[in-house]
């Protein structure tokens, strides 16, 4: 059944090499709108021994097809996997904006960003190649970059599409067959795009999804003795375990594990640029963002200018239902989740911020069944307040002053995280020295989220390791070979 047409009497079952598969029975997890509260489809929490056999499969899947088939064929497969999710891109949007309630805007834009990357990796199939080492007379020596055979993606719930490129892009054109675990709160989109790929003509049991909850499926992927690799998105906590039960099997692991990401707005900063897309940095997905600019670091000199044109900016933000083309901003994805972000604003006020616009949920009476929150701006926020070392995943921005440049890159890096940052300013030597010193994988100067398929992301320090985009993902799904080869004829032996 097409996911587009799934309801409260449809269930989510699993993809495999055996296609979409309904079990009819076991754990079924409820699967809400965010925007309304009502229940939209039903999903299969996998069991132990399903997952057994989605990983089985997949291997003899690689093993007896997969892995022979030429790069230019697994190429044009990719490329007409994206091409189908292209030409099905309204229906796509419209699926996530019910399961996750990202405007739809937000929702069309992951899925072009989907379209590009696995365009990128098609085109990328048959580029890829090894080299030959050292020149020894009468030696061949060379090294080869070969796939795990099934590896895993473990993906959040506030991208869905581009994460399902970041990861199966790159693991199956480097010949990998992949396991995707998606988001048990919103799963719909990961099980369409399976069915797409199936669709396109990439082989069943290349690209699989299975769902259910974190805590209980995410353990049966990590320890999985057919699992060569497990890439995973969420959070520092679930990183550590994710960690601790790759040792069991030695796999290695890739991470990208959120952020508490700095703004700095230099005295020369262009105002006008500046403030509404750090703001839309902060309020994009309804902050569910981990390059969310969070901390926006302001010259002491324009500190005042700066909070007072904030608040404004904020207070012009329009919430309003995902479905509804004059919203600037949509809805957290659960009650749970603007639990945490109002608790997290309430520690903060009571820790010493000023809150300058926002600061509670939105219950007026069309948004009455969802998940609301006010776009959020707290203003004289100390280095030790919980809005400036707490994630939020949610719509609140924090304003702190700093006098020096040094004073501001000192509080920049003064954090456990190191994803992203973001440099406001036209002082090309100030701004290199901050590129330079700055603990983050991503620096973006005069602009936020500028991701590009040829550009490495990924963090440092707890924000993760692991570079998805660009070559090094390739290199992310691949296990290195060395291959010597002696054709000398006139040799002394041992023994003789």
């Amino acid at each position: 059944m097409n996911m587009a047409d799934a309801d409260a009497q449809h269930t989510v079952g699993y993809v495999s090499a055996r296609g979409t598969v309904d079990p009819g029975h076991g754990t079924k997890l409820p699967v809400h709108n965010p925007a309304t509260g009502e229940l939209t489809a039903t999903a299969h929490e996998v069991s132990p021994q399903e997952l057994d056999d989605v990983v089985e499969q997949a291997h003899s899947v690689f093993t007896s097809t997969w892995r022979g088939v030429d790069p230019s064929e697994r190429g044009r497969l990719v490329a007409a996997w994206a091409d189908a999710i292209d030409s099905n891109r309204d229906a796509l949007a419209d699926l996530e904006v019910s399961d996750v309630g990202h405007l739809r805007r937000e929702t069309m834009g992951d899925i072009q960003t989907c379209v590009r990357v696995l365009r990128y990796y098609a085109g990328m199939a048959d580029k890829l190649e090894g080299r030959s080492f050292a020149q020894v007379p009468e030696r061949l020596a060379y090294g080869a970059d070969e796939p795990y055979g099934v590896v895993a993606g473990i993906n959040p719930y506030n991208g869905n599409a581009v994460f399902i490129a970041f990861k199966a892009g790159p693991a199956i054109v480097a010949g990998n067959c992949i396991v995707l675990k998606a988001p048990e709160v919103a799963p719909l989109l990961h099980f369409r795009l399976a069915e797409l790929a199936l669709e396109s003509g990439i082989p069943p049991g290349v690209v699989n999804v299975v769902t259910g909850r974190g805590d209980v499926v995410g353990p049966l992927l990590t320890t999985h003795p057919g699992i060569g690799m497990v890439a995973f998105t969420g959070g520092p906590g679930a990183g550590r375990e994710v960690i601790a039960q790759s040792a069991r099997n030695i796999v290695p692991v890739a991470l990208e594990l959120g952020g508490k990401s700095p703004a700095i707005l230099l005295p020369d900063a262009d105002l006008d640029t500046a403030i509404p897309s750090v703001l839309h940095s902060n309020f994009v997905k309804s902050g569910q963002s981990c390059v969310a600019g969070s901390r926006i670091l302001v010259h002491e000199s324009m500190y005042q200018q700066v909070c007072a044109a904030l608040a404004a900016t904020a207070g012009r933000i329009r919430v309003g239902l995902p479905t509804d083309p004059a919203s600037h901003m949509g809805t957290l994805i659960s009650r749970a989740q603007r639990e945490h972000v109002d608790g997290l604003v309430k520690r903060a006020v009571a820790a010493g911020a000023r809150c300058l616009s926002g600061g509670a949920p939105l219950d007026r009476a069309e948004l009455a069944g969802g998940s609301f929150y006010q776009p959020t701006v707290l203003a004289d926020v100390a280095d030790d307040n919980p809005a400036a070392v707490t994630e939020a995943f949610g719509p609140m921005a924090s304003v702190l002053s700093y006098r020096d440049v040094d004073e501001a890159l000192a509080r920049a890096n003064a954090t456990q995280y190191g994803l992203s940052a973001q440099i406001w300013g036209n002082d090309a030597s100030v701004i290199q020295y901050l590129a330079r010193n700055l603990v983050a994988g991503s620096i973006w100067i005069n602009t936020y989220r500028a991701f590009h398929p040829t550009v490495p992301f990924g963090g440092m320090k707890e924000s993760g390791f692991g570079r998805e985009n660009g070559f090094a993902a390739i290199q992310l799904y691949t296990r290195h070979k060395s291959v010597v080869w002696d054709l000398s004829t006139d040799r002394v032996l041992p023994y003789s």
